[in-house]
């Protein structure tokens, strides 16, 4: 089967207006993988770089390559890096140090005016994590001022949290003072949810007990990624107690995690507390998580009545994905058709597209990215499509 839609990729003439993909390009939309899919998105942005002044997503693609293993390929765009790209700069230092061959990094390292032990923050914990305790002590002896007691903590918990070492990683928490635990699982936990590890950071819930606005806010986090009604039910009940500066972005996560764990009519209830500018944000990404076809009809009649915070087009973007996740392509499809520009029209693509790959569907989501005609978005969109397909 899978040779008879090759085939038939191979045989098929371009579409008007769009280029004819390469053969792996073909190969990999037949069959695809991670890895291919960041070839497909590393020969796109080779190929805008000389047509375009504009940014095109370098950092991305290290933070991608790197956490997919892809270092040679990291290191290429590396290249591109401005000291400013710390998120970009810590995963390309992670992923070498992962691999035992920081030495490979030191040109890069010194154009970007920065060290290893800068980033000790990054290494430690992977060092923890590989079980390599004489590289920890030769990085210890290198940093001054040594860190202090709770960032070593932090190293340990967050480094067996990520080796599944969970029972470890709640030793380690009660080696540090009961008034500093729950900053620490908060911080692991929420390393773990920006690194795509959340489910890694379970049992550190019991941990994240207060009112703090961040101890709630990383709660929702798991909550959220992990589908756990309780957690969810537990920040719903805390964010009676957060502080009026803080609500609106705390009410926000947790507004996620009520609709990840299918309580829609309770998020859209939350949202409806937010101010009137921020809820059409809400109200999209309630969809985008609880993916029912319920709070879409919301939505369509909060467009009807508040058609000034609830535009059609400055919400283009979000319902286009939200539509695409909750299985709607066709319907997403209509507003990527009446979008009046090239730029609108691509834009709203990538975010279908990304979706596509999101929900488990790569060869969908390749595919897809066939329409982007502009050297630039098409890096972009190949980029996002790549980032979102599962190792």
């Amino acid at each position: 089967m899978r040779r008879l839609v090759l085939a038939a990729l191979l045989l098929a003439a371009p579409s008007a207006g769009v280029a004819q993909e390469s053969l792996p390009a073909l190969m990999c939309q037949a069959k695809p993988t991670q890895s291919c899919a960041l070839d497909m998105a590393a020969d796109a942005i080779r190929t805008a770089a000389p047509l375009t002044t504009e940014n095109l997503p370098y950092g991305g693609m290290v933070e991608a390559a790197s956490r997919a293993g892809r270092l040679v390929l990291a290191l290429e765009f590396a290249a591109q890096l401005k000291k400013t790209d710390s998120i970009a700069s810590a995963d390309l230092i992670a992923a070498f140090a992962r691999a035992d061959r920081l030495a490979d990094l030191q040109a890069t390292l010194s154009r970007l005016e920065t060290s290893e032990t800068k980033y000790a923050f990054v290494i430690g914990p992977v060092l923890v994590e590989l079980g390599r305790e004489e590289r920890l002590a030769a990085l210890l002896k290198a940093i001054q001022p040594p860190p202090d007691p709770f960032q070593l903590g932090y190293w340990q918990v967050l480094g067996h949290l990520r080796a599944g070492r969970a029972a470890e990683a709640v030793k380690h928490l009660g080696d540090v003072p009961e008034t500093e635990q729950e900053e620490l699982a908060g911080a692991a936990a929420e390393t773990l949810y920006f690194g795509g590890e959340t489910e890694r950071a379970k049992p550190m819930l019991p941990y994240l007990t207060s009112s703090d606005p961040s101890a709630i806010r990383r709660k929702a986090y798991i909550a959220t990624k992990t589908k756990d009604k309780a957690a969810a039910d537990a920040v719903l009940v805390s964010l009676a107690q957060v502080p009026p500066d803080d609500y609106p972005y705390i009410a926000l996560e947790v507004i996620y995690a009520l609709a990840a764990t299918g309580q829609w009519q309770k998020a859209i209830d939350l949202a409806q507390t937010l101010p009137a500018s921020d809820r059409a944000y809400a109200f999209i990404n309630v969809a985008e998580h609880a993916r029912q076809p319920e709070v879409f009809a919301v939505i369509e009649k909060a467009m009807r009545d508040d058609p000034a915070n609830f535009n059609r087009d400055r919400m283009a973007n979000g319902l286009v994905r939200a539509l695409t996740l909750s299985g709607y392509l066709p319907v997403a499809q209509t507003f990527i058709d009446s979008a009046t520009n090239d730029y609108d029209k691509e834009t709203l693509i990538t975010f279908a597209a990304a979706a596509l790959a999101e929900t488990g569907k790569p060869s969908e989501a390749l595919r897809f990215t066939q329409a982007v005609q502009d050297p630039r978005r098409k890096a972009w969109a190949l980029w996002e499509v790549a980032s979102k397909i599962a190792p």
